[in-house]
């Protein structure tokens, strides 16, 4: 299992304005640039990309988005499904042993499959019921912020599956931030990550992403602020270095104030035609929480219906 996530937007002005003349002889200061968020229209359209070594991504055509606006194909597990993994550092890549590993129904964090405790490699492995579509991970230890894992699926007719690796992300990381990004994290705040791949399963680069209020169109949560990944170290870095997704279809959204209900939305163009005619389009969205002192991450895939 891999566990690796029509509008035109008008344009980003990010220019001093002009200053306003006053009476008396006064004047008005130019206004301050606007903050840049991370969410600058891409110069190119969607991408697709293969990993063929640790870190070394090559670009191989058009994202594939033809399963856009067509039933979500999840058949259910057919058979109880013995799920093994092994817990590590988002950042270190170190092991994160005796870390307690819970799987869920869908995003229904009161829906409950199974709970275990990694063991000292830290190996665990967790249980699946006949019927499993989708479901997540939620990820709690000493050293790490509290970490969900969503959207994730499995082969719906095989008893014994490896989910291979899935990450936390330790307090020492949310630290390391200012150093990546030039920002420090607030406290009480909440983040939003993932993952963002096309109808084959094939990582997506040009992309912007944001949180939204509100489903289908922008309307930026309170302190949204997004990072993208460097394709070559598999960190975010600061907007100057990455403006949009790059070819390991990674980003994070940060300064998140809690929320019952926020929407995870990816924009892109889809073809250079789009590019050219300056059409943004909605290629993905995820509804979830945000929640105080935790790190929500997810598999994105392109716009379906229900």
């Amino acid at each position: 299992m891999n566990t690796r996530l029509v509008f035109t937007l008008t344009s980003l002005a990010f220019g001093l304005a002009a200053a306003a003349c006053g009476g008396g002889g006064s004047s008005t200061p130019p206004d301050a640039p606007m903050k840049d968020i991370g969410f600058n229209k891409p110069t190119g359209s969607l991408k697709a990309n293969n990993e063929v070594s640790a870190d070394n991504w090559v670009e191989i055509g058009p994202a594939d988005l033809s399963c856009i606006g067509t039933p979500a194909a999840d058949p259910a597990t057919t058979v109880g499904v013995t799920l093994s993994a092994v817990v590590r550092d988002f950042q270190s890549d170190n092991l994160v042993p005796n870390t307690n590993v819970v799987v869920f129904k869908d995003q229904d964090q009161s829906m409950v499959f199974d709970t275990k405790q990694a063991d000292g490699n830290a190996a665990v492995t967790l249980t699946l019921p006949v019927g499993t579509k989708r479901f997540g991970y939620k990820m709690t230890s000493d050293s790490a912020l509290d970490t969900l894992l969503l959207n994730q699926k499995v082969e719906p007719d095989m008893e014994m599956q490896n989910a291979g690796v899935i990450k936390s992300v330790s307090k020492t990381t949310a630290q390391t931030l200012p150093a990546l990004i030039g920002v420090s994290r607030t406290v009480g705040t909440g983040v939003l990550a993932g993952a963002f791949r096309d109808c084959q399963d094939n990582e997506i680069s040009n992309f912007i992403a944001t949180v939204s209020t509100t489903s289908g169109t922008v309307n930026h949560a309170a302190g949204a602020d997004t990072y993208y990944f460097s394709p070559t170290v598999g960190l975010p870095v600061r907007h100057s270095q990455q403006a949009a997704g790059s070819k390991n279809g990674l980003f994070m959204i940060i300064e998140l104030q809690p929320a019952t209900s926020a929407y995870v939305q990816v924009w892109g163009y889809k073809t250079d035609a789009d590019v050219a005619a300056d059409n943004l389009e909605l290629v993905a969205e995820l509804q979830t929480a945000v929640v105080a002192e935790t790190v929500i991450t997810g598999a994105y895939e392109p716009l379906r219906t229900q």
